[in-house]
């Protein structure tokens, strides 16, 4: 028998995400169709969204049950979202959270992340714009205090920086997840030849400084690496990287079925980044969807990322500074087989039906709802 859960988001999905703000409602979405749910999805623009909510009240006043909302929050401050970015419809989606909380009809929320509170905030928008959008940041976390039950976060280390943080209900970390897609990378076999590295995801500094990858690649004929960007971020940052220079780098744009080839024929994830405050709690999504594809991970040491492939020893931990990381490939080769088969044992835990079961879990759980 199905059950009702809600979905809300406040802004439309993207049809054609090239983000993993795009991305990570839609699998959420999926995850919790695939493990038993009918999802009822309050997202678009505040006037789709009244129309959804409206339907919703009028379905629980017939009596239909929903086991609880779960709601993934924007980029941008909830009253924000329209395109003009006025607060048009400044009761709509906290109006129907304090509905929700009156009927008990139990409320998680996925804070997506909390840029506003770094200097790179700073520099991406005028005075003006981001005090006024401050402002509205706070209101938020205000209103989630007093109508959620519990707050997702992508880590439990991003609660140390968000305001208000005694005040709030129960936290969870809640990262991003891989998909079961019947694929088995094959432990036994190893490059004859280079060691084909592959990075997917932001490249724009500060916050996402391969640096470091770039140094350790410079005249190394040991090593290769498909680097695949969104269009703007390469067109931003080909002159801050030089990556005309290397002979041993392949630059592609997203497309999703060269990406999959790209992840199928690579030996390693690299996520080496230059040290960032930011870096110490955010899990990329594409570090998940190395996962997917049972590929071990070489990252930068003093990172939630490099926390989290050490504990599961599923790849190496190095120090930005190094020049020689790819030195000796010999050594990586020769590991391979051991990082791919601790992959497999944690994969089925780390999935989105996981995450959605997660959430299903903890929210479902009275005494962990009342507290």
């Amino acid at each position: 028998m199905k059950k009702n859960m809600i979905f809300h988001i406040p802004l439309p999905l993207d049809e054609n995400p090239q983000s993993a703000s795009g991305l990570r409602p839609l699998k959420m979405i999926d995850a919790f169709k695939n493990i038993g749910y009918d999802v009822y999805v309050v997202a678009g623009t505040a006037k789709e969204r009244r129309k959804k909510i409206n339907s919703i009240k009028k379905e629980i006043t017939k009596g239909v049950k929903f086991d609880f909302c779960y709601s993934e929050s924007s980029t941008m401050p909830t009253l924000l979202t329209e395109k003009h970015h006025l607060p048009t419809a400044p009761f709509l989606d906290f109006g129907f959270f304090r509905f929700l909380k009156k009927r008990a009809i139990p409320l998680g929320l996925f804070y997506r992340d909390i840029h506003w509170l770094f200097e790179q905030y700073k520099k991406g928008a005028p005075f003006f714009k981001r005090t006024v959008a401050k402002m509205f940041y706070h209101y938020d976390l205000l209103q989630y205090i007093k109508t959620l039950d519990i707050l997702f976060l992508p880590s439990l280390k991003m609660s140390e920086y968000i305001p208000f943080r005694k005040k709030f209900p129960k936290l969870f970390s809640l990262p991003p997840g891989c998909e079961m897609t019947g694929f088995k990378r094959d432990v036994s076999s190893k490059s004859t030849d280079k060691l084909r590295l592959i990075y997917a995801g932001g490249i724009k500094p500060p916050l996402y400084d391969l640096s470091p990858l770039f140094k350790a690649l410079k005249s190394n004929d040991k090593v290769c690496l498909n680097l695949i960007c969104r269009q703007n971020e390469l067109e931003l940052t080909e002159k801050f990287y030089n990556i005309y220079q290397y002979k041993n780098l392949t630059v592609s744009c997203f497309d999703e079925l060269k990406a999959k080839e790209t992840f199928l024929t690579s030996d390693i994830y690299v996520i080496l980044w230059k040290p960032f405050e930011y870096l110490k709690f955010a899990y990329p999504y594409k570090l998940f969807e190395a996962f997917t594809w049972e590929l071990p991970v070489l990252t930068t040491e003093g990172t939630a990322v490099a926390d989290f492939v050490r504990s599961n020893n599923i790849g190496w931990v190095v120090d930005h500074e190094r020049e020689d990381i790819f030195s000796d490939t010999g050594k990586y080769f020769n590991e391979l087989t051991e990082k791919i088969c601790n992959i497999k044992k944690i994969k089925n835990e780390n999935t989105w039906e996981a995450r959605a079961r997660f959430v299903v879990e903890k929210l479902n759980d009275n005494d962990e709802v009342k507290q």
